[in-house]
């Protein structure tokens, strides 16, 4: 019998930052990269951080992953691994509450869990064991004897065909399917479910939400608010406490 699941995005709905961005950091901490390789976001960092724009923080993303692409034949596979496992260690529980309680909700009541990040597969695969996924995709290099070599596998986009991809490998059902994302790369993802949650959304996705009539889910210090249609599709606010 197919069993039922629930895909939840990594960075910035069950991490409260980006995995991507936090092994960039390490790497950079350790001189695994060359001292002038920040300048090749700094300033799209900066107008991020100080707000300039609405679409600041993508612009930002972009640049960060085009630097990475472009320096990753200059990158030990050694250094690589140490920052995948320091950010592991530092960071594994700096995520949302209202997502990790979801998570372990849907677990204990005989969900699948599935994780489909855009960050790479290292780092992916121990966080998401850490908080029980069953399967887990993301971002693969292409390794040589001692350096990263390329691009294996994007998943920065295209994640209804990997959703697709699992649930026909795992005879998983479509039916009570449920997804969770933040940003327009998950409206894919969440087009092909029964239950799409959009959470803490960016612009786009929050337009897409509306016109669709999806759940949106908001937490803001120690608050959660979930905006839900009633018949008419008019959304109503209440808070949400998903135990």
């Amino acid at each position: 019998m197919s069993k039922k699941f629930a895909a939840f995005d990594m960075d910035g709905t069950l991490f409260r930052s980006g995995l991507y961005r936090e092994v960039v950091y390490e790497l950079i901490d350790l001189g695994a990269l060359p001292s002038e390789f920040i300048h090749n976001f700094a300033d799209k960092e900066q107008a991020w951080k100080k707000r300039l724009h609405g679409s600041a923080f993508g612009e930002f993303e972009e640049a960060m992953a085009l630097a990475i692409d472009e320096h990753l034949p200059k990158i030990k596979i050694s250094y690589y691994e140490l920052a995948v496992e320091r950010v592991v260690e530092k960071h594994r529980e700096n995520v949302y509450v209202y997502t990790r309680r979801l998570a372990r909700r849907l677990k204990a009541n005989g969900y699948k869990l599935l994780a489909i990040s855009g960050s790479q597969q290292e780092i992916v695969e121990p966080f998401a064991k850490f908080y029980g996924f069953d399967y887990y995709i993301g971002q693969r290099y292409e390794r040589g004897e001692e350096y990263l070599s390329g691009i294996e596998r994007k998943t920065h986009t295209g994640k209804g065909k990997y959703l697709k991809q699992l649930v026909e490998k795992e005879d998983l059902t479509f039916k009570d399917s449920i997804a969770v994302g933040d940003t327009s790369g998950d409206i894919e993802m969440l087009e092909l479910v029964d239950h799409p949650i959009a959470f803490n959304p960016e612009q786009r996705l929050y337009e897409t939400a509306i016109d669709n009539n999806w759940k949106i889910v908001i937490e803001r210090k120690n608050m959660m608010y979930e905006l839900e249609p009633d018949a008419e599709g008019q959304y109503r606010l209440h808070a949400a406490n998903p135990h």
